[in-house]
């Protein structure tokens, strides 16, 4: 599978809840839950084309020096609704436990009646070792030099699991270059929304099965609007067990998302 997946997005919309700041930066230091949302029309082996959808879900430990945040991550699992029941793909626990992002940095601004929150392009590359992260093209070989088993399974690059029609299954091992950057608003205290703007690229070094080495084409769902993530500082430090129960009522997508689909 390999795709490069821009999206730009120039507007969103929240409700916005008065946080009480006049003049003054809220404090936001503590520990917060997030999700990123990357919806893609995708076309998959046996189902066509579908609307893909992966919510990525970490907690954020949040520093602050006036306007500048310090944000240091930890990964806790990816949940990919491949918008059809014939095609299943998982990321495993070891995928997201071998993930170990740098720290990002955010500035807040008050524009009057918000406060706004905004985040700069980050990079990640997964999988592989590149003299140059931003322009380097991705390895295809799994014998390429710059390829290492980044989740400690054995394999080269990270493995995701993919199963098709409930009877063929198998391993993917791949290679990722992710790119994102945050635009939002502090829309409580407690609360940040707001939208992506991202690109990700993927090969597919090798699979156990023949029919999971097919490239896959994803573009960017055309709807800016599903292109999100929300932040929710939590007041005790809880488990990504925890987080896996209780994401869609926490980030408010109990009613779209079906339980049943997990």
């Amino acid at each position: 599978m390999k795709s490069r997946n821009p999206v730009v997005l120039g507007v969103f919309v929240v409700l916005l809840v008065g946080i009480g700041v006049c003049g003054a930066l809220p404090d936001l230091a503590g520990t917060w839950a997030m999700v990123q949302v990357y919806p893609q029309a995708a076309v998959l082996p046996f189902a066509g084309e579908v609307t893909r959808t992966s919510y990525v879900m970490q907690w954020v430990e949040i520093e602050q020096d006036g306007a500048t945040l310090t944000m240091r991550d930890r990964y806790c699992f990816t949940f990919v609704d491949d918008g059809t029941p014939l095609v299943t793909t998982e990321i495993p626990a070891s995928f997201m436990a071998a993930l170990r992002p740098l720290p990002r940095t955010a500035t807040l601004s008050d524009q009057g009646d918000e406060i706004v929150f905004a985040q700069p392009p980050y990079l990640e590359v997964r999988g592989a070792v590149l003299e140059s992260a931003e322009s380097d093209a991705l390895p295809t070989d799994p014998d390429d030099p710059r390829v290492f088993d980044q989740d400690g399974d054995g394999h080269p690059g990270m493995t995701v699991l993919v199963k098709i029609l409930g009877i063929i299954e198998g391993q993917t091992y791949i290679v990722q270059r992710v790119r994102y950057a945050l635009l939002g608003k502090v829309v409580e205290p407690d609360r940040i929304e707001g939208s992506i703007e991202w690109s990700d690229e993927q090969t597919v070094l090798e699979a156990t099965n023949a029919l999971l080495k097919v490239d896959t084409i994803g573009v960017p769902d055309p709807d800016p609007a599903k292109h999100l993530f929300v932040m929710v500082r939590l007041q005790e430090p809880l488990t990504c067990e925890w987080l896996r129960a209780h994401w869609r009522e926490l980030f408010g997508f109990a009613e779209s998302i079906a339980a049943c689909s997990m």
